[in-house]
């Protein structure tokens, strides 16, 4: 199996949420400015068709506004403070503000197994920005990694996410889509590691901000680490 990872990276998850709201251009701009390996974001659809950049389905918890991200446009989007002035960004805001000097961990939110053209519209932008090499696509839903893989020909790596939490289905709660996806790596939660070391992928482990279990994942051969707090971790990589 090819490797995803050459060395141990770092990403911050939705950017660096513990000093900037959540997957905003000021969350990932801190990534940049402090020279994180990489940003975890999430990507869906809105109203009008862009890719926009936000982790829930509606707005309630990062606005306390009840508009669901499919049900609204992209310029009422653009009008809703999600905190500090911040507003939700187009995937292509973040792509132009990055460039190549970030990994993006690009996570696709896809709530059952329609084709609502998220995957092929996420590709195009990627090629359009010219960012394949610096790309990897996530997601917990195993079908929309699947539709992913088959139209990107397999060009960009890609990562099955999991967890043993009440909000992924039962059957998927273990990583057994990968047998439906065969991703690149996988992406367990940090608790299921051990487990998740026996099926032979490279792993990236979500979410870290302690360092004493950072420190512990990587000496466990964990060549990933997504974290609140990336900065607080910097040191550990690249020594």
């Amino acid at each position: 199996m090819k490797q995803v990872f050459e060395r141990p990276m770092l990403f911050g998850h939705r950017g660096s949420p513990v000093d900037h709201p959540e997957n905003t251009l000021a969350s990932f701009a801190d990534c940049l400015e402090h020279h994180i390996d990489g940003i975890e974001m999430d990507v869906q659809r809105c109203k009008s068709g862009e890719l926009v950049v936000i982790h829930d389905y509606d707005l309630q918890r990062v606005a306390g506004h009840p508009g669901k991200v499919a049900e609204l446009t992209y310029q009422e989007l653009k009008e809703i403070d999600i905190g500090n002035g911040e507003h939700v960004p187009l995937l292509s805001d973040v792509f132009a503000l990055g460039g190549t000097d970030l990994y993006y961990d690009i996570e696709i939110k896809a709530p059952d197994t329609k084709n609502l053209g998220l995957e092929r519209l996420l590709l195009e932008q990627i090629r359009q920005s010219g960012l394949e090499s610096l790309c990897l696509v996530s997601s917990f839903n195993p079908f929309s990694l699947l539709r992913f893989k088959h139209i990107s020909k397999k060009a960009i790596p890609t990562a099955l996410i999991y967890g043993d939490e009440s909000g992924v289905p039962k059957i998927l709660r273990h990583g057994f889509g990968r047998h439906i996806t065969h991703p690149s790596y996988l992406k367990p939660s940090k608790e299921q590691i051990r487990e998740a070391k026996s099926f032979g992928y490279q792993l990236c482990a979500w979410t870290v901000d302690d360092r004493e279990e950072a420190k512990s994942l990587l000496a466990q051969g964990v060549m990933g680490i997504i974290s609140n707090n990336p900065k607080a971790l910097k040191d550990l990589f690249n020594v």
